[in-house]
């Protein structure tokens, strides 16, 4: 519709620019008015299918969309039904196997770590040298 009205009112600046065209005072405003005109006449030929082109994409992107939405809910119902199973149980060594003799003890939790060890094994404080 936008077009439409900017081919008519185009058409009026026209003709007006060819009747201030032909007076002696009007020249430059005719010129001005001819050009406005051609411009009004082009841009609103060129926006005719505006409406339309502007409908498709609004279309694509529901679409697109619709598709987003379907996959995230593919996604959360997939992690949902992975959740139901028990985790794996984590390793841990025989209870009747023996440790490894204790020669440095952790100064802030007092637990026994290897000589060779850096840090602690239960909370992870740095070890201070061995002597």
């Amino acid at each position: 519709m936008a077009g439409v009205a900017r081919i008519v009112i185009g058409i009026i600046l026209l003709l007006l620019g060819l009747v201030f065209l032909l007076s002696i005072f009007g020249f430059i405003i005719g010129i001005f008015f001819i050009i406005l005109g051609i411009v009004l006449i082009a841009s609103g030929a060129s926006s005719r299918g505006d409406s339309a082109r502007m409908r498709q994409q609004q279309e694509q992107t529901n679409l697109l969309l619709q598709q987003q939405m379907q996959l995230t809910a593919m996604q959360m119902n997939r992690q949902a039904a992975q959740s139901q199973y028990p985790p794996s149980p984590q390793y841990a060594p025989p209870p009747n196997a023996a440790a490894p003799p204790a020669d440095r003890y952790c100064q802030y939790c007092g637990t026994g770590n290897s000589r060779a060890a850096g840090f602690c094994q239960k909370c992870g404080a740095a070890l201070p040298p061995p002597p």
